[in-house]
């Protein structure tokens, strides 16, 4: 474990190199923070919108899709309203939170209501949209890495990376949905297992379909982006490169997801435990140390988070890399074969 550790962070170490090389490979997972931080917002208001008009007793459908700021502006109009209670207002307040009511806790009334078709399809739009954007920018990522690999640092450009990788969304939206249905197929048999041995043999087998996938999506989508072939097409390259272990070195073998994981625990622990000191010591929020404070901590988490998903991307970029080169060459020639300097510097 502590050998997978050490790895990892030399592979971090020198893809954070690379980025300092090029800044540019840093950019799409900087926009994928920020695109994140869009769609969950935009999600929270759709929800919120529609469990608003089903509370007031508006038919979900007539609910605004997607007015953010619609909604914001109500829901203060709203609580301005409610500074100064009225009679009729608080037996309406029990009428809602009674038995079966529309906020009710059992989960009846408003939830209920808010759930209509059109309001999942809407859900249903904006997290496919969140996917496919995230998945967009990876790509881009990918394509950039993969020329900083194999031209040179600054060889890459951005709009042509776009290009390349809007020119593969067929291929893109291929892989999200087999992925879907896999992922649901494994997570099928975990839950329909029986007991005994044939319920520990499904729910191994769940786990293999699960972590292959995973796998092979990453390996999936450099094909897709790299070589400009279709979702079957990569598919096929990646069973290949499988077939011929020319890919040996495993994502356990490299510690990075176990890393970026626990630096994200860290600085949001140390977000949590700065705002809870500056509110045990009533501490203003307005004030110029909290402001100051939250700004810094709001950068880091972008930093990090960006930075995690650059590394990630990366690493994959350079295990399709060395499969490529590697697939060109005889298992002797391999061993003296230099790999892509992330991973020659892990493997080190």
């Amino acid at each position: 474990m502590f050998e997978s550790f050490g790895r990892g962070f030399k592979m971090i170490m020198a893809a954070i190199k690379m980025g300092w090389q090029d800044k540019r490979l840093l950019f799409p997972a900087i926009l994928t923070v920020f695109s994140n931080f869009f769609f969950a917002i935009m999600l929270f208001f759709e929800g919120k919108s529609r469990v608003a008009a089903a509370g007031h007793g508006i038919p979900a459908a007539s609910a605004p899709a997607h007015g953010a700021a619609h909604s914001a502006a109500a829901h203060g109009a709203h609580h301005a309203a409610k500074l100064t209670p009225s009679p009729e207002g608080i037996q309406q307040f029990i009428g809602q939170t009674a038995l079966n009511g529309q906020w009710d806790q059992s989960g009846m009334g408003a939830l209920q209501q808010a759930a209509s078709p059109d309001a999942v399809f809407a859900v249903v739009a904006i997290l496919s949209l969140w996917w496919l954007t995230n998945r967009f920018l990876e790509g881009v990522t990918t394509a950039l890495v993969y020329s900083h690999l194999t031209e040179g640092a600054g060889s890459g450009k951005f709009s042509t990376s776009c290009a390349a990788v809007f020119s593969s969304l067929p291929a893109i939206i291929t892989l999200g949905l087999v992925t879907l249905i896999a992922k649901r197929i494994a997570r099928f048999m975990r839950d329909k297992r029986g007991s005994g041995i044939f319920g520990m043999g499904v729910n191994f087998l769940s786990s293999i379909v699960e972590i292959f996938w995973t796998m092979a999506g990453h390996l999936i989508l450099p094909a897709i982006v790299i070589e400009g072939t279709s979702f079957w097409g990569a598919l096929k390259r990646s069973d290949r490169i499988g077939q011929g272990n020319l890919i040996t070195i495993g994502v356990g073998e490299i510690g990075i997801d176990t890393i970026n994981r626990v630096v994200l625990l860290l600085v949001a622990g140390g977000g949590m435990a700065g705002f809870s000191y500056a509110y045990v010591s009533h501490m203003s929020m307005a004030s110029p140390l909290v402001v100051i404070g939250g700004c810094l901590w709001a950068s880091t988490v972008i930093v990090v988070t960006a930075m995690s998903i650059y590394i990630r991307a990366a690493f994959f970029t350079c295990l399709y890399v060395w499969a490529i080169e590697a697939e060109a060459l005889t298992e002797a020639e391999r061993i003296n074969h230099s790999m892509p300097a992330p991973l020659a510097a892990a493997m080190a």
